[in-house]
């Protein structure tokens, strides 16, 4: 039987080359399909718990007071946190425009400048915001050094050079020597921001209740931090702080994946519903126009069950080839991808080896009818149609 099949395949070689490209290309889109989907869940996993779950703010309680003798945050409060299993970095910020007035100038006697503003920093806000700075360190003293942000240097007409030695600004009248310039990182403010040593701002503002620390974790770790770090800065009184509530994803990024894989399944299902139909539907013609070869067989002693088996092994053999196919393309299309869009490539052993066994499961599936309606051919009928 299987020779027959295959001499009967060969010699109509147009149909049979495409009825296996359409199982081809109806399985190779569902595994594509189930490949990208899976390989793009995981990447937003990724960004996702790399970039949503790793920033905590800290801030005073409502109604909390502060003052310069008594702070919000006490001088070891960064190291405290740092400390912490799961953080990378911790650091305070302090805006002391907030609650006093607070003039930059270039000149001693210039006009103050708009769009610029003064903030105190240490050098761990700067880790934690991603916009690490080689004289970071000043910003942990006293000295009047600044770091300027970009607009901010544009503004106040200081030249962002490598060297920025005898550039001089003056904050209330006071003269900062200018360190650096600052790159954004994380935080977008920091470009029109005249960053000063944080006990510095801190004399200004003559309070830290406005302060912020900043503390940036190990990927996805941040709604566990979240719970600890008050304690961690205030042991004698956490509850005078409140910690950002990091959003947990989590079901999110399940949901993503879900819903890709959802999505990708029913294109394929689709696709490969439409690739059954169309084979049968060839079978069909096939057996109208095979009716007098299937009488013939009938009148020299071919059973109704060989007549159909016959059509069945087609098929098989049809979706067999068509998946194994089917499987190669997916497999190129999900690397292709991948490569294209910078992410990695994830390939399935089971996801390849379904391609034949689902090339296979239609080539049945759409040879079913054909073949009962092959097997009901009346010897005498086919003779007459002929």
């Amino acid at each position: 039987m299987l020779v027959d099949v295959t001499v009967e395949m060969h010699a109509r070689r147009t149909r049979t080359a495409l009825m296996i490209a359409a199982v081809a290309l109806s399985t190779g889109t569902l595994l594509s399909a189930v490949g990208i989907s899976t390989v793009a869940a995981r990447q937003v996993d990724a960004d996702l718990a790399a970039s949503t779950l790793d920033l905590i703010s800290v801030v005073a309680a409502s109604g909390v007071q502060a003052s310069a003798d008594d702070p919000l945050f006490p001088a070891e409060a960064s190291a405290r946190v740092a400390a912490v299993d799961l953080v990378d970095a911790a650091g305070q910020r302090l805006d002391p425009g907030e609650v006093t007035t607070v003039a930059v100038t270039r000149a001693e006697r210039g006009q103050p400048v708009a769009g610029v503003s003064v903030a105190g920093l240490t050098s761990g806000y700067l880790d934690a915001v991603r916009a690490p700075h080689r004289a970071a360190w000043m910003l942990d003293g006293t000295e009047p050094v600044a770091l300027l942000g970009v607009d901010a240097a544009q503004a106040l007409d200081v030249p962002a050079t490598l060297d920025p030695t005898g550039f001089t600004i003056r904050v209330n009248g006071e003269p900062f020597q200018i360190a650096g310039f600052l790159d954004d990182g994380s935080d977008a403010t920091l470009s029109d921001v005249v960053a000063i040593p944080y006990r510095l701002a801190v004399g200004m503002a003559e309070s830290d209740v406005t302060a912020t620390m900043m503390v940036r974790t190990a990927p996805g770790a941040g709604t566990v931090v979240a719970d600890v770090v008050r304690l961690a800065v205030r042991p004698d009184a956490p509850h005078d702080l409140a910690s950002s509530q990091v959003v947990d994803v989590s079901s999110l990024r399940t949901g993503v994946s879900t819903q890709l894989d959802r999505l990708a399944a029913w294109v394929g299902a689709l696709l490969l519903a439409l690739t059954v139909l169309l084979i049968g539907n060839a079978m069909v013609v096939s057996v109208m126009s095979r009716t007098s070869e299937i009488g013939l067989r009938r009148a020299i002693g071919a059973s109704r069950s060989r007549v159909a088996a016959m059509f069945w092994t087609e098929g098989a053999l049809s979706g067999a080839v068509g998946g194994v196919t089917g499987s190669a393309l997916a497999a190129v299309s999900v690397v292709v991808v991948a490569a294209v869009n910078g992410w990695t490539a994830s390939l399935s052993p089971v996801g390849v080896l379904l391609g034949p066994a689902v090339g296979l499961a239609a080539g049945v599936v759409s040879s079913l009818y054909p073949a009962l309606r092959a097997a009901a051919v009346e010897p005498a009928q086919a003779v007459r149609a002929d």
